[in-house]
């Protein structure tokens, strides 16, 4: 009995103590929750390339002279982005930037309408090499940077068995050699499911029509030789030169070197070939048919469609000129104005003057079915592109003059530029206009008797 009201008496005593307590802090104070809007890393959690050089030289100077390199440097990238910012009142937030340097995105530096100047200078190397790799998962749908990243101790990458070092771990990760790590960036919606880049989506009904390589195989080719400074010969190695059909167009490390490799790529990506009859009478009508395919003597060239990438911005056509036996062009189609464009809508000097204009790129539309310029107005999108193995012909109607003789000369010519200079001028960058190279990927000269 004097046990129990000993241990009632206990009982008593603490909830006096307890009630008490409370009674002297009516509202406790709980724990905070997480921000969600905190940033999710800080720039110290990342590597500098230069730390990397040290014992991946090859690699390091390969990067670069890069496009992922120059892709926080570029200044049509911040033309675009500090327009979208202002259009549409800081609610494109980090549409741009989280694929043109995921770091500055995610360490809260580029609030819509950031300073660049006081960027750390981390997130100024854009799309760097402690960027990749250390993503550890690519989620799904595969596209607007929906990546996750494991910074630390441990870089990821492609090799099964790495070598192990003195300053960092080394892990297996299958993504590396798959398509799907680089469809994070390559693989774009805006807020109104407009499809602005379906570079990945292209590759991805390739591979399901038979083709059985992945990105990295064009764009990172291997070759035999060290993945680090004293490391293991290894027979395949991966080239990080990342070599597309973007070129800086500013001063950049190794710019030359960089269009050399990417008019190279242009020149091997597509097959060009022209059906005209032998001869021709003067006076007549001369029928031309052009066919360009995507494909190199008959098999897989790009794995995806041409063009790719950007294609609202980029430009790929069909230039015909037909001259008479002295030299005299009686026909052209493909030309350029005095500006530089094409004359087709675009053309501020000769609008639609070029009526048989063969032209393959996208155009965005807004909700009326205007053609707009800028991806943050896009509400829907019209292709015009040749997919992987497809062809698409142009045909020409031809009216020759009556006092043609001998003979006459064909050129065609299938061209590409990144960039038009009427896309240049509207955002207020005239001055490169000269720097965005012409390519002359596939030429046919071919000569027609007049009878």
């Amino acid at each position: 009995m004097t046990k129990l009201k000993k241990t009632s008496v206990s009982f008593f005593a603490l909830f006096i103590l307890l009630f008490s307590a409370c009674q002297k802090n009516e509202n406790p104070k709980l724990p905070t929750p997480p921000d969600s809007n905190s940033p999710k890393f800080k720039a110290t959690d990342f590597t500098a390339p230069e730390q990397c050089a040290s014992c991946h030289p090859n690699h390091y100077n390969e990067w670069r002279s890069s496009m992922h390199a120059y892709s926080f440097v570029d200044p049509v990238f911040f033309a675009m982005h500090e327009r979208g910012q202002k259009e549409t009142n800081g609610k494109l937030d980090q549409f741009c930037t989280k694929c043109h340097s995921p770091i500055a995105s995610l360490t809260g530096e580029t609030p819509p309408f950031f300073n660049r100047s006081a960027l750390s200078p981390i997130s100024q190397q854009g799309v760097q090499c402690d960027l990749c790799h250390t993503i550890t998962k690519v989620n799904n749908p595969v596209g607007n940077a929906d990546f996750e990243l494991t910074p630390g101790n441990i870089k990821y990458g492609s090799l099964a068995n790495p070598a192990a070092n003195s300053f960092h771990q080394s892990a297996f990760n299958a993504e590396f050699d798959r398509s799907r790590i680089c469809g994070v960036c390559h693989e774009v919606k805006n807020d109104f499911s407009a499809a602005l880049e379906e570079t990945y989506s292209e590759w991805t009904r390739a591979s399901l029509a038979g083709m059985s390589f992945d990105c990295q195989d064009c764009h990172m080719p291997i070759y035999a030789g060290q993945a680090a400074t004293n490391g293991p010969q290894r027979d395949k190695v991966h080239r990080h030169y990342f070599v597309g059909v973007d070129v800086p167009l500013v001063d950049f490390p190794d710019a030359a070197l960089q269009r050399q490799m990417a008019e190279k790529l242009l020149k091997t990506s597509a097959d060009l070939s022209v059906s005209s009859p032998d001869s021709v009478a003067a006076g007549g009508i001369f029928k031309l048919s052009v066919t360009v395919a995507n494909s190199r003597n008959g098999v897989f060239s790009a794995g995806h469609s041409l063009p790719s990438g950007v294609t609202a911005e980029r430009q790929m056509w069909i230039a015909v000129i037909v001259r008479d036996q002295n030299g005299r062009m009686i026909y052209q189609s493909g030309g350029l104005d005095a500006n530089g464009d094409l004359m087709d809508q675009h053309s501020a000097l000769n609008p639609n003057a070029d009526p048989n204009l063969t032209i393959f790129r996208q155009i965005m539309r807004d909700e009326n079915g205007k053609e707009v310029l800028f991806f943050w107005q896009a509400k829907a999108v019209e292709n015009n592109l040749i997919p992987p193995l497809a062809e698409r012909t142009a045909n020409y109607q031809i009216q020759l003059p009556p006092n043609l003789a001998g003979e006459i000369s064909l050129e065609i010519t299938l061209r590409f530029r990144t960039l038009p200079p009427y896309f240049l001028r509207e955002l207020g960058l005239s001055d490169l206009v000269a720097n965005v190279p012409i390519v002359d990927m596939e030429k046919i000269l071919k000569q027609i008797k007049i009878n």
